[in-house]
């Protein structure tokens, strides 16, 4: 199944999209390797959070 695209606006349709695409990924997981799955993505989802804080604390030094 390929990675679904969702809208700009995030619909209750798109969320359902990727709970149906998680669930056909992670249905012949092991316990193992579905943590380790949601380990990476969290990991990666972390990155992105840190990265937007920093680029919106430099646009705050900049307009002020």
């Amino acid at each position: 199944m390929e990675k679904p695209i969702l809208s700009p606006d995030f619909t209750m349709e798109d969320l359902h999209k990727l709970r149906e695409y998680n669930s056909l990924r992670h249905i012949n997981m092991s316990t193992d390797d579905l943590v380790a799955d949601i380990n990476k993505g969290a990991s990666e989802m972390q990155e992105q959070i840190e990265q937007m804080r920093k680029d919106k604390g430099q646009a705050a030094h900049m307009t002020a």
